[in-house]
């Protein structure tokens, strides 16, 4: 299977695996909503932002695993389907068992400073209808099932590392499912916070083992190696995987701090409305990275055989589609946003479009940098860290700033103002830099494009919603069309202005033979 197939696989299982978790979340979100109070919903919303804390324990030791272990294959060359020579595979063997060691202590140590640092944060919340024991078992569990995580996460860096992106990908979906549906019966039963807890550490739990289960019996020959601890590793990996922790640090203070601010001085109970909307918007976003999240394994095996052309024209492509998708999800939003939410959550649940239209300015331009950073980081550049942490410092106090005079907005636009005042440009300066890429060809095939989507996508939108209006069509109805509009104005922009003539040519066959079968 060439590169392209498997990033187009791996890319494939992503979005089946958003698409499902989107519409999954869509389906329990009303329940929640309706079944457990605004306090307790709060709280659950609160500790899932803690917990992306937690992942920062793993000290970026799993993405510089994966990279190390693509560069060992790069060294045999830069075929994605080249045979592996025994000298890439003898440090292979021993960077999967040097990380195993490493991040099986790393999981003893994230358990309990997860939850001596939890419990204290959680003694200082001011509860009026949970009881405080139920909280803090809630947030050992979910410290429980992080830990088991971070313990056996070296299998997908091996699994991604040597070129099968995706695989994991169907059993966490499959996974995940089952655990929307025993949410929405803890819901019902009226477990509560405790319940909800409880199902997310068994599927975690379950989820690890059954990857090990999986790779032991559709890949057995990836166990037959059996590598050494190498303490120079050890070392080779710890600088690194720092400079990442420190990013993802400053990742997490400026997309994770929010919760708190909101949580203390509006209180738990004004936090869904905001969550929401920032969840739906984020997963806009996380569609558009999609491609970008598949191809570093790729990139790093160019890289490290020095195809920089292969480099190039996988960031551009991510750039591109990453973008478009980007432009037509923030154009339906900003169309039928309140309608939306109305229609999903019932009334009282939309935010403002005022936070909204924050959200898809900030994501926009995350998407932007973070196309281009997947890329840069794949081949070993990480001098993202002061742009990442000054970001983080700058979020709190323009949201300490903002929150009282503004409210939510004012927490919006404290984040949105601290990304464009550092990691907006300069991550995306630096690995056009890093990478060579000529930027008058990013802004010709990137830029604009996205302009040009955006621009067509929402007038289009606002004019068929304002012919709906007029019609007085149902919402779902006035969602549906809108969603319609900005479906084909993507996929249009995609055929006549991203694949090129030979991708169009395979595509048409294609479809040309199906059509023929039926």
């Amino acid at each position: 299977m060439s590169a392209f197939k498997r990033i187009t696989f791996g890319v494939a299982i992503a979005w089946i695996s958003r698409l499902v978790t989107a519409f999954s979340g869509l389906l329990l979100m009303p329940f929640l909503f309706r079944l457990i109070n605004k306090e307790e919903l709060g709280i659950w919303f609160l500790l899932g932002n803690s917990q992306q804390f937690i992942s920062l324990l793993g000290f970026g030791i799993a993405p510089t695993l994966t990279r190390y272990i693509a560069f060992a294959k790069g060294k045999s060359g830069s075929d994605v389907n080249v045979d592996i020579n025994e000298e890439s595979k003898k440090e292979i063997a021993d960077l999967v068992f040097t990380g195993q060691v490493v991040l099986r202590t790393l999981a003893v140590f994230v358990f309990f400073v997860a939850c001596i640092s939890g419990y204290l944060l959680i003694r200082q919340l001011t509860l009026k209808e949970a009881k405080l024991t139920t909280v803090i078992i809630a947030w050992v569990l979910l410290c429980a099932g992080n830990a088991i995580g971070v313990w056996v996460s070296y299998l997908n860096c091996w699994l991604t590392g040597i070129g099968y992106v995706g695989w994991e990908g169907v059993i966490n979906t499959s996974i995940y499912l089952i655990s929307i549906v025993s949410n929405i019966v803890i819901a019902f039963a009226g477990f509560g916070l405790l319940g909800l807890s409880t199902v997310t550490f068994v599927s975690g739990l379950v989820q690890r083992f059954a990857t090990i289960a999986f790779l032991r019996s559709v890949k057995p020959e990836l166990f037959k190696d059996k590598g050494t601890w190498d303490k120079s590793l050890a070392v080779k990996l710890f600088k690194p995987s720092l400079l990442a922790w420190l990013t993802g640090l400053g990742g997490l203070l400026i997309h994770r701090t929010d919760a708190y601010f909101i949580a203390f001085f509006q209180g738990a109970q004004s936090l869904p409305n905001y969550q929401v909307a920032y969840v739906i918007t984020s997963t806009v976003y996380s569609f558009s990275i999609s491609l970008a999240d598949a191809s570093p394994t790729f990139i790093s095996q160019a890289w490290q055989a020095g195809d920089i052309a292969t480099v190039h024209l996988l960031t551009i492509r991510n750039a591109q589609i990453g973008m478009s998708f980007m432009a037509a999800g923030s154009a339906f939003l900003l169309t039928v946003g309140k309608e939306l939410f109305s229609l999903w959550l019932g009334n009282n649940s939309f935010v403002g479009y005022g936070v909204l239209i924050v959200f898809c300015i900030m994501f926009t331009l995350e998407a932007q940098q973070m196309n281009l950073v997947t890329s840069a980081r794949a081949t070993e550049d990480e001098k993202y860290v002061p742009a990442a942490l000054t970001a983080g410092v700058l979020n709190i106090f323009f949201t300490w700033l903002l929150i009282k005079p503004f409210g939510l907005l004012g927490v919006a636009l404290g984040t949105m103002i601290a990304q464009m005042l550092t990691n907006n440009w300069y991550a995306v300066y630096r690995p056009i830099i890093r990478l060579k890429l000529d930027f008058k060809v990013y802004l010709k095939k990137v830029v604009l494009l996205w302009v040009q989507l955006f621009l067509v996508s929402l007038s289009i939108s606002f004019t068929v919603k304002y012919f709906l209006h007029i019609l007085e069509m149902p919402n779902w109805c006035l969602i549906l069309a809108v969603l319609c509009v900005c479906g084909f104005t993507f996929c249009a922009f995609m055929w006549n202005k991203v694949i090129d003539n030979n991708q169009r040519d395979i595509i048409s066959s294609k479809l040309r033979h199906l059509i023929n079968q039926n």
